[in-house]
């Protein structure tokens, strides 16, 4: 039985705890403790509005990191903190043995994040960071279509509203935060929303394409005038990804206020063909006839819907895997250990880096070791 832990129960530590509450009966987990900095957010009154059947019977609850080390045996620990206030508790549990699943970003500091990779493979523990979208059946869909295929560009635009960004569940307000609480809006909380948000599209890319070797970026950064409740994330990020295979990527990322409408798309190209992800699944888009064909192809003969198996629920996914890992031994199926996740964490840091250096262009192996970007991974002095 899978001892499990959940440290910060907010929105991500709700939607952790609602599926591994789901499938306890189905695999072998149990819930032994909670840990928030706020007792409100602990209480099963409030629980029970995301988790309905929830039951605090033989569950012990904290309000401090290290009570729940000294008085909670764990197998397992989800880690699900705002980035910017990490203290070292990765780095603890991996120490202690326990196996760890850690939301993202896991740091806005690559070399904070780097001490708790390096906590991780010394213990041999089990890790897995929340890059849930690995595991959804389109993004796998396409992972497994374009195996063979060689990809030269990759193109993500996210035209979302700086107001879309949810309500969070830290009390951000009593520790020098927005006083509306959505620090995912706010720059110094949030890293930028290249960091929070996209993050998750970089990382989506490297799971079809693999590893990033360069980034350069320009951002258009927010007028004084017009932020609200702290809400100070650029307005555009325009970012450019170079992978070790020779592709491409770009990602234009937007957060407009008074706006009230998302917009987007998603295409990846190889070399004789393109996909797009439509409203019934991803299609493909080549001509797979007798080349060159004697007359110019019809729409039907390009136009190619990838079968795939529906229903994949992406955070049941990565729950399941990860206890069926700690149960079994086996860390095989895990989709996103740790260590992977360093390389998008690394692109979307050095994605502000070079913004902040007028638009040069960061080989990330530099990024993560040179003297002259130290500036950028390395956590402040008296940060928490």
């Amino acid at each position: 039985m899978v001892k499990v832990g959940i440290l910060g129960v907010g929105q991500r530590g709700l939607q952790h705890l609602a599926t591994l509450w789901s499938i306890r009966k189905d695999y072998p987990l149990t819930i032994v403790g909670l840990c928030d900095a706020w007792p409100d957010n602990l209480s099963p009154g409030k629980i029970k509005r995301f988790v309905p059947d929830y039951s605090d019977q033989n569950i012990q609850v904290f309000t401090q990191f290290d009570k729940m080390m000294s008085s909670c045996t764990l197998d397992a620990l989800y880690i699900c903190l705002p980035p910017s206030v990490h203290n070292g508790e990765v780095v603890r549990a991996a120490q202690a043995g326990i196996h760890v699943f850690v939301e993202k970003p896991m740091s806005l500091y690559y070399d904070e994040a780097r001490d708790m990779e390096d906590a991780i493979n010394a213990s041999g523990v089990i890790s897995t960071v929340g890059f849930n979208l690995r595991y959804h059946d389109v993004y796998e869909t396409i992972r497994d279509f374009l195996s063979d295929k060689r990809i030269v560009m990759l193109s993500s635009i996210s035209h979302g509203v700086l107001e879309g960004h949810s309500v969070k569940h830290t009390h951000t307000e009593e520790i020098g935060g927005p006083s509306n609480r959505v620090w995912a809006a706010n720059y110094a909380w949030s890293g930028s929303a290249v960091v929070e948000a996209g993050i998750h599209t970089v990382d989506r890319m490297r799971y079809w394409c693999g590893d990033i070797t360069w980034v350069q970026s320009t951002y258009v950064p927010r007028d004084p005038d017009d932020i609200e409740n702290e809400g100070d994330n650029p307005y555009a990020c325009v970012v450019t990804l170079g992978f070790d295979n020779g592709a491409i990527g770009t990602l234009h990322l937007t957060k407009l206020r008074r706006v009230f409408h998302n917009d987007g798309d998603e295409i990846i190209l190889w070399n004789h063909g393109h996909l797009k992800i439509e409203q019934e699944g991803p299609v493909a888009y080549y001509y797979d006839g007798v080349y060159p064909p004697t007359a110019r192809p019809t729409p039907d003969q390009l136009r190619h819907q990838i079968p795939m198996s529906k229903g994949t629920n992406q955070r049941m996914g990565i729950n399941e895997t990860f206890i069926q890992a700690i149960a079994t031994g086996d860390a095989a199926a895990i989709r996103s250990p740790f260590s992977d996740g360093m390389n998008s964490l690394a692109a979307v840091l050095a994605s502000n880096a070079s913004h902040d250096l007028q638009g040069e262009r960061i080989q990330l192996k530099a990024f993560v070791t040179d003297p002259p970007y130290a500036q950028f991974r390395n956590k402040p002095e008296g940060s928490s």
